[in-house]
Formats: structure tokens, C-alpha cells, sequence
């Protein structure tokens, strides 16, 4: 008999900050890829993904109507390509992960606790 999949576990509860930094523990645990994840080599992968991101806005502008407003007002990727909608949920995807990752290394454990007490401030 199989094991369920941590994701395939995560879809039937909520999705808390805790439950995801466990998931991505496990996911790295089942590689064996614990002797790459030391802090330094886990934020410049996180680096990586970052500029990976950041390209994929390099050359869009920031709002071809020269109208400041226009954030607040709609949608950022109002025109965008389905495929780069998709590109840029997957490299957010992979920055978010590492900063978990980098967070559960470290044993930050109350991350979801940390980014609520910087927002109240």
C-alpha cells in the first residue's frame, strides 16, 4: 500500500504556513536533499527564482496608460498571456517555497505568526 502524497493530504485540510513549511520538509527529506539545503545555498536558489521572476516583468512597464491609478483599479496583467499568468504563478510558487524552506531551516518556526506581527506594525 502506497503513502499519500503530502500534497495530495494538504487538499483536504486548509492550507496553513506550518502545514506548507512540513510539506516542502518532507518533500526535501523523500530527495535526500538536506546536505544541499544549508541557509546560503537555499536564498541563492531564492535569488535564482527571484531574478527568474523579475524577468518576466522586465520589459511590461508599469502601466502602458501612464496612470497611476491603474493598479489599484484593475488588474495588473490585464492583457497578459494565459501561458505568462501561468509563468509568473510558477515562479511566485518556487520563491515562496524556498523562503519556507529557508524558514523551516533555520527553525523559524512561527513564520505565519512573524508575518502577522510585521503587518500589525
Amino acid at each position: 500500500q502506497h503513502a499519500q502524497s503530502p500534497v495530495a493530504s494538504m487538499k483536504k485540510t486548509p492550507v496553513t504556513v506550518s502545514g506548507m513549511m512540513a510539506m516542502i520538509q518532507q518533500f526535501a527529506l523523500a530527495r535526500k536533499w538536506n546536505v544541499y539545503h544549508q541557509p546560503r545555498n537555499i536564498i541563492l536558489a531564492m535569488m535564482g527564482e527571484v531574478g527568474e521572476l523579475a524577468e518576466l516583468f522586465q520589459w511590461k512597464g508599469d502601466d502602458e496608460h501612464g496612470n497611476e491609478s491603474a493598479i489599484n483599479d484593475s488588474c495588473i496583467m490585464d492583457g497578459w498571456k494565459e501561458e505568462d499568468i501561468d509563468h509568473v504563478q510558477q515562479e511566485l510558487a518556487d520563491v515562496a517555497i524556498y523562503c519556507l524552506r529557508l524558514a523551516d531551516v533555520v527553525e523559524l518556526h512561527d513564520l505565519g505568526k512573524r508575518t502577522l506581527d510585521a503587518l500589525r506594525c
